[in-house]
């Protein structure tokens, strides 16, 4: 088992909500979230968390997240993170096109749903 595998078998994966797609696992979601943001670099960063399989949940090409149909992740929320703080997103952090927290976790849940259906 490695270092941000919990002893369950999951894991929190913390990915950047850019072109960038930059992501890091960790034992919890702040280490997660603290770490992706870190090797992004920047003053800021939009940052979504799930939790889920460590065998099971990946990054995506396009900065996305996949997993195994028949054990889908649970979305932790999504948040911009600085070097001092960690805060869910609020609609105009980073543009238009980045909704709120809330807004996030929504969509996350209806696509779980329709896709396991």
């Amino acid at each position: 088992m490695n270092k941000h595998t919990l002893p369950n078998g999951f894991t929190f994966l913390a990915v950047t909500s850019s072109d960038r797609g930059v992501w890091a696992k960790a034992t919890d979601p702040v280490t997660a979230a603290r770490n992706a943001h870190r090797d992004a670099g920047g003053k800021k960063n939009a940052i979504y968390v799930v939790y889920g399989k460590n065998d099971e949940l990946s990054v995506s090409d396009w900065g996305g997240y996949n997993w195994r149909l028949d054990n889908p992740p649970t979305p932790i929320g999504i948040f911009t993170v600085t070097d001092r703080s960690i805060k869910p997103v609020v609609e105009g952090d980073f543009s238009e096109e980045h909704g709120d927290c809330l807004h996030w976790m929504t969509e996350q849940i209806e696509d779980i749903e329709r896709v396991t259906k």
